[in-house]
């Protein structure tokens, strides 16, 4: 098998340049770095990813820390993040943890004992103080809101994202609102909930439905909006997924959208925009690909990021 003396042979340059296009060094002309590209292919070269990380101290993967992997809210996140890493020669391994801590300690427990360089979280558990004690260990990036200076974070700000949302709906002329949430006691949910009651005159604690996380959850959540005696005229949910399913089952049940129930969700996610879902568009893949710069960055000395991107409206045929 061919190592890397005889890809600088066959490339016509130093060993050190080889190494230096191996390791993604920035300081390559491009010329060469597509003289030693072409002769790895053509020798058939295989990376040894246990030399590599012995003799850079790197392992070139990042651990992706997400609660679920089949939830297509979190889809546009790893998108950005596949992309971004792709552009880095990195790889990424993902950890699907379903809000337990003991996973979310698991998968860090990776950077702690240097299988991976850095951590990415998109949504936890997990106090930051604790997410702290892995610092020590390698970068950790997060995608959640109210993350510590020590702490890389890439969000948006839920509490005016929510409040953007709720103005669309009053401006639309739907006074009586009520607001659909995941988990209730998320950091997001907490700061969504206080926009609602400080932006909606007519809000009201039982027009807070929390708990509902999938598309099943939006089916399941027509019955309980059909045995209330007063009802709002609009619902915001925190996510398309959730907002789909509930769309499906209220038309099966004989509602009729937007007359009976107005609808508005909370991603931008195509599958949404597919079936005529007026939504808020969060730049989650954007926010995917910011989290895995600044994780790459941090590992060569960049400061901590704190950045907060913005959601903007894409109406649809559901207000």
């Amino acid at each position: 098998m061919a190592n890397i003396r005889d890809i600088a042979k066959h490339a016509d340059v130093s060993v050190t340049t080889v190494s230096r296009v191996i390791n993604a060094h920035p300081y390559v002309s491009d010329e060469k770095r597509e003289r030693v590209q072409r002769a790895m292919k053509e020798l058939g070269y295989l990376r040894n990813q246990q030399a590599l990380t012995l003799s850079t101290g790197r392992t070139q993967r990042f651990v992706v820390v997400l609660p679920y992997m089949d939830h297509p809210y979190y889809g546009l996140f790893v998108n950005g993040l596949a992309k971004a890493a792709l552009g880095k020669d990195y790889r990424l391994v993902m950890w699907q943890t379903e809000y337990r801590l003991d996973q979310e300690r698991q998968a860090l427990d990776l950077l702690k004992h240097r299988e991976v360089d850095g951590a990415i979280v998109l949504s936890h558990t997990m106090t930051f103080e604790e997410m702290e004690t892995y610092r020590a260990y390698g970068p950790i990036s997060v995608a959640t809101v109210g993350a510590p200076e020590t702490i890389s974070s890439v969000h948006v700000d839920h509490y005016t994202a929510f409040q953007t949302g709720l103005r669309v709906l009053t401006e639309a002329g739907y006074e009586d609102v009520g607001i659909v949430l995941s988990r209730p006691d998320s950091p997001s949910s907490i700061v969504r909930q206080q926009a609602y009651f400080d932006e909606v005159a007519s809000a009201r604690e039982r027009w807070v439905y929390s708990g509902y996380l999938t598309s099943e959850d939006g089916k399941r959540l027509v019955s309980a909006f059909l045995s209330e005696q007063e009802r709002p005229r609009a619902l915001f949910f925190s996510s398309d997924y959730v907002a789909l399913g509930f769309l499906g089952e209220a038309t099966r049940s004989g509602l009729q959208v937007p007359h009976d129930i107005a609808v508005l969700g909370f991603d931008g996610h195509p599958i949404g925009q597919a079936f005529g879902l007026s939504t808020m568009r969060s730049p989650n893949e954007d926010i995917g690909r910011a989290l895995f710069e600044a994780t790459f960055q941090e590992m060569t000395g960049a400061p901590v990021v704190q950045e907060s991107l913005t959601v903007t409206y894409l109406s649809g045929t559901t207000l």
